[in-house]
């Protein structure tokens, strides 16, 4: 068990570090960019998930950078890093679970002023389970690698704060056996 936490953890300060760099690497003008976006996109929101009928609640934290791609600022890539813990329900049972995900996505502002701003954004949604706890479902039951498509729609206001909702279908099955089909719909808070 030591040696599977050890494993978890190895691969998450990667994925972070690996983030960070990344981040470091592209900032348009120096590491304060890269600090002030992070902060600027944190965020945190609610997953109602659907498992072939079973819904469920998932709750998330994270925060991304934005790389603009034209003079203007409007189309961009949107790598994120979220860290999610919630329950998953199906057939036979259900689990909590500890995950993750790492959601990059290619987003436009339709319009953007001062009082009210539009971005429709979508892409891939990759996730790792950590960690699964329940007596009925064991973790080797649980496919721990998740990667699903993602889209919708973030609203800014007042420039202060965003409020984004989306739908994510899942490309993997929950379960080793190719069971359980994911689904859900997301809504979280930029401040």
């Amino acid at each position: 068990m030591k040696l599977e936490n050890a494993k978890v953890w190895t691969v998450l300060f990667c994925v972070l570090a690996s983030f960070f760099s990344f981040a470091s690497v592209q900032a348009k003008t120096d590491g304060k960019d890269v600090v002030k976006q992070l902060i600027e996109n944190a965020h945190g929101g609610v997953e109602v998930h659907d498992v072939d009928g079973h819904q469920s609640l998932s709750g998330y934290v994270g925060t991304g950078y934005r790389f603009y791609l034209d003079d203007k600022n409007r189309l961009y890539v949107y790598p994120a890093i979220d860290i999610k813990w919630g329950e998953y329900r199906a057939d036979g049972g259900g689990f909590k679970s500890t995950s993750v995900a790492l959601p990059i996505t290619m987003g436009y502002k339709l319009f953007d002023n001062e009082a009210i701003r539009m971005d429709l954004f979508g892409g891939v949604t990759f996730e790792q389970i950590l960690s699964v706890t329940d007596n009925d479902i064991s973790y080797g039951e649980v496919n721990r690698s998740q990667a699903g498509l993602n889209g919708g729609t973030t609203i800014r206001l007042l420039n202060k704060f965003s409020i984004n909702a989306s739908y994510y279908y899942g490309l993997t099955s929950l379960f080793n056996d190719g069971n359980g089909c994911t689904r859900s719909y997301n809504f979280s808070i930029n401040f």
